[in-house]
């Protein structure tokens, strides 16, 4: 297995529904910041059980861990939006989003599972 990471827009959502998700770099006063991500296996192998975790910029430093997710057969990809609370304002603020960030499975390419990006969280 190879599992990549892509994030593929930053914004902030509308509602608590993840389905809300409006695209932004910049995330209006009181709404929740959101990231919208895909994991795709690129390897020629089965996944297995596997997790992610998300660094957010948040008012105390917070980690997100992913509980176990599905296996990937080859070629197969999830599409996450993760949106949450208590972020801290500011520019340039950054997410970062890993695969398999506790090693649980052997892969054959571990320089692509990290992604990141930078948004701006607006004050109040």
């Amino acid at each position: 297995p190879d599992l990549s990471v892509k994030i593929n827009q930053i914004g902030y959502l509308a509602t608590t529904s993840a389905s809300s998700f409006v695209a932004s770099s910049t995330v209006p006063v009181g709404s929740r910041p959101a990231v919208s991500f895909i994991i795709k296996n690129v390897g020629t192998n089965a996944s297995g059980a596997w997790r992610f975790s998300a660094s957010i910029p948040t008012q105390t430093a917070y980690v997100y861990q992913s509980p176990a997710q599905q296996t990937l057969a080859p070629g197969d990809s999830i599409d996450y939006t993760l949106g949450f609370d208590q972020a801290i304002s500011g520019t340039n603020k950054i997410i970062s989003i890993t695969a398999n960030f506790d090693t649980a499975i052997a892969e054959s390419n571990k320089a692509n599972n990290t992604a990141s990006t930078s948004i701006t969280i607006l004050g109040s």
